[in-house]
């Protein structure tokens, strides 16, 4: 099976570009999402930290779409025949602050394909970089993870030591709404955030999936609401397991380092895994 994805590996280094604007809107749909008061709304006025988000929606048509509401693959996507999808982790670099207003160019390009032995993983690394006539503004490279059915049902393989003495601490309750609204800003149409028939009658999952990039965006927010006098530089994320609504609430932590430059957040889910683990870099 490896064999055959080999092919796959020609779609490294393809690329392709789109222009979207900051708008106040945007701003007004995260803010509202995450119970945030005062969005930026002025002209001019700075985003906050991956609030890029609800730039650049999905594009696919009904006609280009996955049973599970994911693209089918065209333009630089390579259409993986496997059956999950899922986000292994992401890497996060901040240049410039995106502003209200702001004409932002995306680059898209594939920058690594790597194929388990077994053939039944594929691990495509995705490079977005997102700049404006001020220069490069953000690089995120994520891990898209496609699976066989039978390595999505796997057990987890061992994780990091979940992380102790956390100075900060939230309580995330993972309610349908709130991942309705979270898929809705970002045009995501993945069904295992929303659709609870679908999520636990064919994909055979306990409960409807809580998106990593809501959970990564309250992290984050920690940061924010917890260092409001240092500037995010770096925000990498490991996805170690999926977090469900049915399992209840999602406690996130975070703490400083001795030197104040770096910070160490992770999330845990209501049965006490460890779900995602971050470092953060301030200047």
């Amino acid at each position: 099976m490896a064999d055959s994805l080999d092919s796959f590996k020609s779609f490294i280094g393809k690329s392709e570009s789109a222009t979207d604007v900051v708008t106040a809107s945007t701003m007004v749909r995260f803010a509202a999402t995450l119970g945030l008061a005062d969005p930026p709304l002025e002209k001019g006025a700075a985003i906050p930290p991956g609030w890029y988000g609800g730039l650049f929606p999905a594009s696919h048509r009904p006609d280009k779409m996955r049973t599970d509401g994911q693209a089918s693959g065209g333009g630089i996507a390579p259409p993986i025949p496997l059956a999950r999808r899922r986000i292994g982790g992401t890497r996060v670099s901040f240049h410039e602050p995106l502003r209200i207003g702001d004409d932002v160019m995306r680059k898209t390009e594939i920058a690594d394909l790597q194929i388990d032995p077994s053939g039944e993983q594929v691990t495509v690394i995705e490079r977005n970089s997102l700049s404006t006539s001020r220069g490069l503004c953000v690089v995120e490279e994520r891990d898209m993870v496609m699976l066989s059915e039978a390595r999505a049902d796997a057990a987890p393989k061992t994780t990091p030591a979940t992380p102790a003495d956390a100075k900060w601490t939230q309580i995330l309750e993972p309610n349908p709404p709130l991942l309705f609204r979270f898929s809705a800003i970002r045009f995501n149409s993945h069904r295992i955030h929303y659709d609870r028939d679908y999520v636990t009658k064919v994909e055979k999952l306990p409960g409807l999936v809580v998106q990593s990039s809501l959970i990564s965006q309250l992290l984050m927010e920690m940061c924010r609401r917890e260092l409001p006098a240092k500037r995010l530089t770096n925000f990498d994320f490991q996805n170690l397991r999926s977090v469900y609504d049915s399992d209840g609430n999602v406690t996130l932590n975070g703490k400083l380092s001795s030197d104040g430059k770096e910070a160490t957040l992770w999330a845990v889910d209501a049965k006490g895994n460890l779900a995602m683990l971050v470092s953060a870099k301030f200047a």
